[in-house]
């Protein structure tokens, strides 16, 4: 059964996941921003980053914060029916795929959709969805996978096909037993929100464990 704290981190994590989330060189006041870094300092509610540009920055753990993990997995591991995230760009008229990861069950419905992504500076893209056919093509594997975006009435369905290299960084994404995997030196991706009193608050970590490292 999943705890009222497990749902709270999953709604929390899909919110800060979102596909609308602001990019981190556009960090708007109380808006969402993705941050990516390696984690400097981890002290009782707070944590600092050094970002991949070089700067530093601090942010507050509270409650609510989801901490999650990614470990290593593979494509074979990627089954129909599985969730994923895919952030792939377009070559040539189709979407490859550039990273992906398996979501665990618990998870499955995070920040579903498909929208733009920066994860690269070439355009590219995130799509969280289902898995719903998996074909070998040639030296690549084709997943078709669906999804729904938006809320209540205003959702609408929709569906891609995303060509993944055989040698793709795949890592299976969980939630993480407690706070003790935000050790200094780990990689990181965080979301974080910029408060009116001009805190900063980190709404979502994900690091890595066993070798691997957020791809995202």
């Amino acid at each position: 059964m999943t705890t009222p704290r497990l749902r709270r981190t999953i709604v929390m994590l899909a919110a800060s996941l979102s596909l609308a989330a602001a990019s981190a060189g556009a960090a708007d006041e109380q808006k969402p921003y993705r941050v990516r870094g390696s984690l400097e300092a981890v002290t009782g509610d707070q944590l600092t980053v050094r970002t991949s540009e070089g700067e530093t920055l601090d942010a507050n753990l509270t409650d609510n914060t989801g901490v999650m993990m990614v470990v290593p997995a593979s494509l074979d591991d990627i089954k129909r029916g599985d969730y994923v995230g895919l952030t792939s760009i377009d070559a040539g008229g189709k979407r490859i795929a550039i990273e992906a990861h398996i979501f665990a069950d618990d998870l499955r419905g995070t920040a579903e959709g498909h929208g733009p992504w920066d994860l690269v500076k070439e355009p590219n893209t995130m799509t969280n969805a289902t898995v719903a056919e998996v074909e070998d093509v040639g030296e690549q594997r084709e997943l078709k996978v669906s999804y729904k975006q938006g809320q209540g009435e205003q959702a609408t369905e929709g569906s891609q096909t995303i060509y993944v290299p055989q040698d793709l960084s795949v890592v299976r994404m969980e939630k993480a037993p407690d706070r003790s995997v935000l050790e200094p030196g780990k990689d990181a991706f965080v979301v974080a929100r910029d408060e009116a009193d001009g805190s900063r608050t980190a709404l979502a970590v994900i690091v890595g464990a066993e070798g691997a490292s957020p791809p995202m």
